[in-house]
């Protein structure tokens, strides 16, 4: 697990790097670098990446979005997106059953997972930081970057989600419908811990969250 957060960190850095010395080129084309505004409407399917415990399910759910952003171009290629987006993750059915709940339907079900998953909706804030290349000629996006996320509500005694703000790595490719309407396809791996422990059969365990999301955007 050390192992591959720093080969995340190092990714992210290296990212960052290429971002920067493509901004420092394009923005000498004297191209328009008008502001662009957008909104956008999104829908996730939000699971949990357990690592070091054996057989533990994912912990699907329906995850929806919906924002404004803004969008400055860089050159003639390039833009640079951010914006803020409200969500929400809605709770999912248990897996555990039984009149005690004794039972589960998963093998190696992590209670205070199964818990934050299947008990109550979550409210969310995303605020992603990405680079986006235009290819000439088409109607495809490629970007890449960050995004943060902070729950709601504000109190780590409610889950493990409460209270505990991330950020991971974000990347996509979209499409131009017609003239200001966009799909796009993001997948988000996060690099924050929001749990962990010890377990008797492999030792120290971790989790982290991570969405595949499908986004209507309009530009005006």
């Amino acid at each position: 697990m050390k192992t591959l957060l720093k080969i995340n960190i190092s990714t992210t850095v290296i990212f960052l790097f290429i971002c920067q010395l493509c901004c420092a080129q394009i923005l000498n084309s004297g191209n328009n670098n008008k502001l662009r505004y957008t909104r956008a409407l999104s829908v996730a399917r939000s699971t949990f990446e357990v690592n070091g415990f054996p057989s533990s399910p994912d912990y699907s759910s329906l995850e929806l979005r919906i924002g404004a952003g803004i969008v400055k171009p860089l050159g003639k290629y390039f833009d640079f997106k951010t914006g803020v987006y409200l969500g929400l993750k809605v709770k999912r059915q248990s897996y555990f059953f039984g009149p005690s709940k004794q039972f589960t339907k998963e093998p190696c079900v992590l209670p205070a997972l199964d818990e934050a998953a299947s008990s109550r909706n979550h409210f969310l804030v995303d605020i992603p930081f990405t680079l986006q290349f235009n290819p000439a000629k088409t109607k495809i996006g490629l970007r890449a970057g960050l995004n943060t996320r902070f729950w709601a509500p504000n109190n780590d005694n409610v889950d493990v989600l409460s209270a505990r703000p991330e950020v991971g790595l974000l990347g996509g490719i979209s499409h131009k419908l017609v003239k200001s309407i966009n799909i796009g396809f993001d997948y988000y791996q996060g690099l924050t811990h929001i749990y962990g422990g010890n377990n008797s059969h492999s030792g120290e365990f971790h989790v982290r969250n991570q969405f595949i999301q499908l986004t209507f955007e309009h530009s005006f």
